[in-house]
């Protein structure tokens, strides 16, 4: 096994010179949804039913990364520790979770990683705040999110009561979850598994986080056809006083704002889905994903 502070001689079918070795390197990744946020309209990564989308804070607990072949079961790369992320903060030359060198020049087939709870002993990565460190490991979360779902003519409608309304230009959340979850069976957008090492040179990885899916109308296990709606956030705003907790969520059975007739369908998620909390749940368990729009297929709760 390989980590970043050690190689060790993998048991191999032909000597490194003959099959020639190169560099990984392996970078965390945002989606732009994250720093940029979402807007509304009908295109691409936008929301259909109107709303606009800001995260303030978009932390992640990432790391466990694991590389190997299915043509040699000793070759692994691993490393490192999971460590607490700041997606709105990352350095300027993006975060490198690991280094490996002197690695066999061929495609390495079987990747994952994982978004996992904190723990007492989890590390702050470089950009990371300690408070934000300190937050994620007290609470045992995997993830951290907060920010604001806005719309000029915005509303908050009773879930059970859906003609009971009342204005609600801006809804603001901050929700924490212990969601931890293993993302296996990487591939690129396009190509085979994993990634390719090329002789004498670096490939960058990059296991990348999104941070869309909580909008989806449905749980995506491959391409990202979807459409994405906010109004469920607004809805599950009870007292209307501008903020939907996980209280409140946990209180909204899913039915009542995920309808069929929305084109929702919410089948294909690794936990039940019964209250809008569970769906949010449901679709952090989802984010993890690969070199951009590529897919971790591959989904088991930590």
């Amino acid at each position: 096994m390989r980590t970043p502070s050690l190689v060790l001689l993998a048991l191999i079918t032909l000597p490194a010179c003959e099959l020639g070795i190169g560099s990984v390197q392996v970078f965390v990744e945002a989606e732009d949804t994250i720093p940029e946020g979402l807007q509304p309209g009908d295109g691409e990564e936008q929301v259909i039913d109107g709303w606009t989308v800001r995260y303030d804070k978009f932390l992640v607990v990432i790391g466990d990364f694991t590389a190997a072949r299915s043509d040699d079961s000793y070759d692994v790369l691993a490393g490192p520790e999971p460590l607490v992320v700041d997606l709105l903060n990352l350095p300027a030359g993006g975060l490198v979770l690991a280094e490996f060198t002197e690695v066999s020049a061929v495609r390495w087939d079987q990747v994952a990683y994982s978004l996992a709870d904190a723990n007492p002993k989890t590390r702050a990565a470089d950009g990371t705040a300690a408070a934000d460190r300190d937050l994620m490991a007290k609470n045992g979360w995997s993830i951290h999110i907060a920010g604001e779902i806005s719309k000029p003519d915005g509303q908050s409608c009773s879930p059970t009561k859906p003609d009971d309304c009342a204005p609600a230009t801006a809804v603001r959340f901050a929700w924490g979850l212990a969601a931890g979850t293993r993302f296996a069976d990487c591939a690129p957008p396009s190509g085979g598994l994993g990634f390719a090492v090329p002789a004498g040179g670096t490939v960058q990885v990059k296991p990348t986080v999104h941070g869309d899916h909580w909008f989806f109308t449905n749980i995506t296990q491959g391409a990202e056809v979807t459409h994405r709606r906010a109004q469920w956030i607004a809805d599950a705003d009870l007292d209307r006083d501008g903020e939907t907790t996980l209280a409140e969520l946990e209180q909204v059975p899913a039915a009542a704002v995920f309808p069929a007739e929305l084109d929702y369908n919410l089948s294909g998620a690794i936990i039940p889905i019964v209250t809008a909390r569970d769906y949010l749940e449901a679709q952090a368990r989802t984010l993890g994903d690969f070199q951009g729009e590529g897919e971790c297929p591959t989904r088991d709760p930590l």
